[in-house]
């Protein structure tokens, strides 16, 4: 085997080692949940082992709404895509120009190698992992960075050791923490209820503490997932009052959004077949 060829790092100190390409892939999309999601915009930076790059980046209708919550977050709006091809039209030539790379990207493991696989999939262009490596810069930065309880505990509640397991005091511990995150940052809403949305990265424009439901630019709820995102659900309860009907009798969304959903179907004229909580 031949020796793999260094790239410099900019930063000084070691080099990246590379027999093969490397692609660093980085997606904006319309929503959060990979399978149903699609893409806005995708970067791609290729790598050659001899230290060449090239940087190919586009715009991408996806033949969809882009909700406010997803435009608030990249910047991408409807006007910004409207003109441009759809993903099936990039598909073909964005899978061979990375077909010999290996593959890595801030979170790519998590979201943006399965939203890419799953628009691969629907373009009907194949994409295998096979003999690929896949490095995932978000894991390498929780190995140098643990996000465990005594390394908030040090970050944010001063350098003290945490309490022992066994102290009984890891609780008021926690507090202190919380605290810390709150005077650390302007950013952190204060009040439990929104600071618990953010946590869990639900958009302000939320109507819902799961965020499926957003409020549009016009004051009207929106679906926020799957194929209506995007589109008003007093619409959707008058078109397809199934589907609005099964998000409001499904126990895996939360029970203001399936209220959200019921009370949509009231108000188009049907009545739900089901007990609300």
């Amino acid at each position: 085997m031949s020796e793999p060829n260094g790239i410099p790092n900019e930063a000084g100190g070691r080099e990246l080692a590379l027999e093969r390409p490397l692609a660093v892939i980085d997606t904006e999309s319309t929503g959060l949940n990979p399978d149903t999601a699609r893409i806005v915009s995708i970067s791609v930076l290729r790598v050659e082992p001899d230290g060449r790059r090239n940087l190919r980046s586009e715009l991408v209708n996806p033949g969809m709404p882009i909700p406010a919550g997803a435009t608030a977050v990249h910047r991408v709006t409807d006007d910004d895509v409207a003109e441009k091809p759809l993903f099936r039209a990039y598909a073909r030539a964005l899978a061979e120009s990375i077909e010999d790379c290996d593959l890595a990207g801030f979170a790519i493991e998590r979201f943006h190698l399965p939203l890419l696989m799953a628009e691969f999939r629907r373009a009907g262009v194949g994409f295998s992992l096979d003999n690929r490596s896949v490095i995932d810069l978000m894991s390498i930065y929780h190995r140098l960075e643990p996000r465990d309880f005594d390394s908030a505990h040090r970050l944010y509640a001063g350098p003290d050791e945490a309490p022992d397991r066994s102290s009984g005091r890891r609780s008021e511990a926690a507090f202190e923490i919380l605290l810390g995150q709150l005077h650390s940052s302007s950013e952190l809403p204060v009040d439990p209820h929104r600071l618990a949305r953010w946590s869990r990265g639900v958009p302000e424009s939320a109507a819902d503490d799961g965020g499926r439901f957003t409020y549009l630019d016009s004051g009207d709820l929106a679906f926020n997932f799957g194929k209506y995102s995007g589109e008003e659900l007093a619409k959707v309860a008058e078109s397809d009052a199934g589907y609005v009907a099964w998000v409001a009798s499904n126990d895996s969304f939360s029970s203001d959004s399936r209220k959200i959903a019921a009370d949509a179907l009231i108000e188009a004229g049907h009545e739900p077949e089901f007990e609300q909580d």
